[in-house]
């Protein structure tokens, strides 16, 4: 039925349907809640740029990269551009919303259009999940997602404004991030390099 599905999309399910498991899909349900690699591997799907829509394949050092969001609180990659870093991002990402209550997200980037980008991104892999591991959408816009089980994402630019006062259980940038200095109480532009040489 069209209710099923959010704004008549039959790829993203709406709030409060109930879906009755198969046993194979309950047992796969599981299998994805606890293992994260596991979830990347068999649904997580990817825009190639000359293949279309393909399964996420991830490299060992994506995998490694998963692994180590998952089992860490505070984790800073350096990687060359192109490598593939956003994709195992958005697949941490995805399985962080899907099987975490109230998890708040933030997506940050040197510009908005970057931050929505990604969002982008992690939205289509969504919709390319089959509708019994998905969570109903509550809000489904450029700049934001919101899923029935509370967990969020935000999509904006390392601003001194962008995202203040709000609270955020997993946040992720690129290139610059912006900071106030305990210290001195001025707001300011460092990269992940200088970051890491004062917190690090």
């Amino acid at each position: 039925m069209a209710t099923d599905y959010y704004l008549s999309n039959p790829r993203l399910k709406a709030v409060d349907v109930e879906i009755e498991f198969t046993k194979e899909q309950f047992e796969e349900y599981i299998k994805c809640a606890q293992d994260e690699l596991y979830f990347t591997k068999n649904y997580v799907k990817i825009v190639h740029v000359d293949k279309g829509l393909i399964p996420f394949i991830p490299y060992e050092y994506q995998e490694r990269m998963v692994h180590t969001f998952s089992h860490n609180r505070f984790v800073i990659t350096k990687m060359p551009r192109q490598s593939g870093k956003s994709t195992a991002v958005i697949s941490f990402i995805l399985h962080y919303i899907l099987f975490n209550k109230q998890k708040n997200v933030a997506l940050l980037a040197n510009k908005a259009e970057l931050a929505r980008e990604l969002l982008d991104r992690l939205k289509k892999a969504y919709e390319n999940l089959p509708l019994w591991l998905q969570q109903g959408v509550v809000t489904w816009n450029k700049g934001s997602i919101e899923l029935e089980n509370g967990s969020k994402i935000i999509a904006t630019s390392t601003t001194g404004s962008a995202a203040r006062g709000q609270s955020f259980s997993c946040v992720t940038g690129n290139q610059y991030i912006t900071v106030r200095n305990k210290k001195t109480g001025i707001i300011e532009k460092i990269t992940i390099d200088e970051l890491k040489s004062r917190y690090v």
